[in-house]
């Protein structure tokens, strides 16, 4: 196994420290399945990081996006898998591990109710991070960011894990909401729409066995996305948010992958099948 589509591996799509912990985790399990082959010996954790690392399955599925000519085509039928109908225009710019910063406003917020927090080592380092003028919140991390001329597409991509339900210092912000939250942030600083599109595997979606089924299908009405970011106007909400939707990560491959030519595609595709990962 090796790294693919190793020419896009550099910045600014991905820092060095990131094609590192690639090149890391594929090194590892080559010596690992050696191993279980030679002496039968089943790898640890920190080989098995490759079978399931969403870094690099998300690497694996939009490499093809960011090398095709067709790029607006193909996320405008991205979007279609999850039946939302505007049109993108022209792509911008395509990013992997994108990082926002958190609001100001719901930093002041938060700092107005660490001493609700139920956990009291916590209220008492929220209070010392305060005084220190340190944040109580850092930057969102989202896995694949799109923008065009009118959106700002965030996608957080899961495979076998599940959304966050809690930052350090507020116990109720699970990760889509927070993913919302920044996303409106900058949508309104750039004047766009915003879409927060969670991709997974059809199966931990279909038996809702995950937290992010039922946020999903909440936070198709507003009033509920509000509760949950509620230092934030609804109205606000209403007017940048477009949506936040689920698509399944079968057909987004499926979808990125057809008609595309690459001496990597074989390679990427048996290893999305060996995840069980096809449409």
């Amino acid at each position: 196994m090796r790294l693919l589509f190793e020419e896009l591996a550099k910045k600014p799509l991905l820092s060095e420290d990131r094609i590192w912990n690639y090149k890391d985790w594929i090194g590892n399990a080559n010596k690992a399945r050696k191993t279980l082959t030679e002496e039968g010996k089943a790898p640890d954790k920190k080989s098995n990081q490759y079978d399931k690392a969403e870094e690099l399955i998300t690497f694996y599925v939009f490499a093809p996006l960011c090398l095709r000519e067709d790029k607006a085509r193909i996320v405008q039928e991205m979007l279609r898998l999850a039946d939302i109908k505007i049109d993108v225009g022209r792509i911008k710019r395509l990013s992997f591990e994108k990082q926002f910063p958190p609001p100001k406003g719901y930093l002041k917020w938060l700092a107005g109710h660490v001493a609700e927090h139920p956990v009291r080592y916590l209220r008492k380092q929220a209070i010392d991070h305060i005084k220190r003028g340190k944040t109580l919140e850092t930057n969102t991390h989202v896995d694949f960011a799109v923008e065009t001329g009118n959106l700002l597409i965030l996608i957080e991509m899961k495979f076998m894990s599940d959304i966050s339900v809690q930052t350090t210092f507020n116990p109720y912000r699970n990760q889509l909401a927070r993913l919302v939250d920044v996303g409106i942030q900058v949508a309104m600083e750039k004047g766009k729409r915003l879409i927060v599109l969670l991709c997974s595997p059809s199966a931990f979606f279909v038996t809702k066995s995950r937290l992010y089924f039922y946020k999903i299908k909440e936070y198709a009405d507003y009033k509920e996305i509000y509760k949950d970011i509620g230092w934030r106007s609804q109205e606000d909400i209403e007017k940048y948010l477009l949506s936040v939707s689920w698509i399944p990560i079968e057909e987004l491959t499926r979808i990125i992958y057809s008609n595309f030519e690459h001496s990597d595609k074989k390679e990427a595709l048996d290893f999305f099948a060996e995840r069980n990962i096809v449409s």
